[in-house]
């Protein structure tokens, strides 16, 4: 029996995945697993049961990913399960910013309690301060071709729109996807001076913190700026100064700030990203099937902090033992070292490295003995082990 903490309101699509060898409640003390939104997370809070965090959501800056990987818990995201709820909601506020929208609104509030006539009269005089623009025919540039940039990209095409995209790290998955319309270059300068519109599609982290700044901003031709990936990763300094160059320049965010709120050229919206329930709900069912597929088989998939590795135990395994390792030299030999010292056969031996933890499961056709299990703990730099029984 595993039991699961929920640190956020998860959908039921998802929560209803687990079986009955699963307690699940936000009341649980002591959990094996934590499924989390937006709640931040100390996995030092928690008791030495805590196998893994599965954050049902793509960004994890809300969890203390550092300190788990330091006591062996496996933290998952669900990259792309939301990818189309911020990409539908990029060109939702963009249109909204481009044709002036917000402003209208706001003008159309004052004529509350007017007659018809005069309703009309107001609106034929003041219709043409909010005219705006169209997308069609627009360089829009996309920093990051991951899930979302390229569905932003790919959408952008079939907007009629010129696709100038910005990807330091490409994913072939991601990057088969991409239009062949759309143009890759190879610097963040080059799309910064090509593009009538930005929009940025990075996960934050210390090498995306102030990618967008008053350095490099200061060679932005365009107008609007769009960030529904982090805050940080536009500074502050950067979105003050593209402000201040024209009065018509608005910067369009999710995630809204002091300064933001106080400024007429910010655009602000609460966090709307993947508020949808499409995207809760593919979140929710993403995130608990690989934390079952974790507690129960040992499966990495999507994990921030430990390497992946799908690997199904066959018909006659009877135990599987989970062991992270720091990824030094001779953790192989050493792991298989000890089990030969026992005696004990083993029947598959998978392994996967990260550069910094090394992860393996090793299947055995009998029984392990907590003999075994305490020797494989006293080697030096081993993280974790645990036996998952069949």
């Amino acid at each position: 029996m595993y039991s699961i903490k929920t640190l956020n309101k998860i959908s039921a699509k998802g929560t209803g995945l687990f079986g009955k060898n699963y307690a699940i409640g936000d009341a649980i003390d002591n959990p094996n697993a934590i499924l989390v939104r937006s709640a931040q997370v100390d996995t030092d809070s928690f008791s030495g049961d805590l196998l893994a965090v599965a954050r049902a959501g793509a960004g994890v800056n809300n969890i203390t990913i550092d300190k788990a990987s330091a006591k062996g818990v496996c933290v998952f995201n669900t990259p792309g399960a939301n990818a189309n709820a911020v990409a539908e909601l990029v060109f939702t506020t963009l249109g909204v910013a481009l044709r002036n929208i917000h402003k209208s609104l706001k003008w159309i509030e004052e004529l509350h309690g007017k007659e018809d006539k005069e309703i009309s009269e107001l609106v034929e005089k003041n219709k043409s301060q909010f005219t705006g623009g169209e997308l069609a025919g627009k360089t829009i540039g996309v920093i990051g071709l991951g899930k979302i940039g390229v569905l932003v990209a790919n959408g952008a095409i079939g907007r009629g729109m010129n696709v100038i995209a910005y990807e330091p790290y490409p994913s072939f998955g991601n990057m088969h996807m991409l239009s062949n319309t759309v143009k890759v270059v190879q610097s963040l300068e080059e799309i910064i001076a090509a593009a009538d519109f930005l929009t940025v599609h990075v996960p934050f982290m210390p090498a995306t913190k102030g990618l967008l700044n008053e350095t490099n901003l200061a060679g932005f031709k365009g107008a609007h700026l769009l960030n529904f990936a982090r805050n940080g990763i536009v500074s502050e300094a950067g979105i003050a100064a593209f402000l201040a160059k024209d009065k018509h320049n608005a910067y369009i965010t999710d995630f809204p700030s002091k300064a933001d709120l106080a400024n007429e050229q910010v655009i602000s919206f609460p966090h709307l990203g993947a508020s949808t329930e499409e995207a809760e709900e593919n979140c929710a069912i993403m995130a608990v099937e690989q934390l079952k597929d974790y507690l129960d088989f040992g499966i990495v998939r999507n994990s921030v902090n430990l390497p992946s590795l799908e690997s199904r135990p066959s018909a006659s395994t009877k135990n599987r033992i989970v062991v992270i390792n720091n990824d030094v030299p001779n953790m192989i030999a050493l792991i298989s070292k000890v089990f030969g010292d026992a005696g004990v056969n083993i029947s598959s031996f998978k392994n996967e490295s990260n550069g910094k933890i090394g992860y393996n499961l090793v299947d055995i056709d009998i029984a392990a003995g907590q003999g075994l299990i305490d020797s494989l703990k006293k080697i030096e730099h081993i993280i974790r082990v645990r036996v998952i029984e069949f």
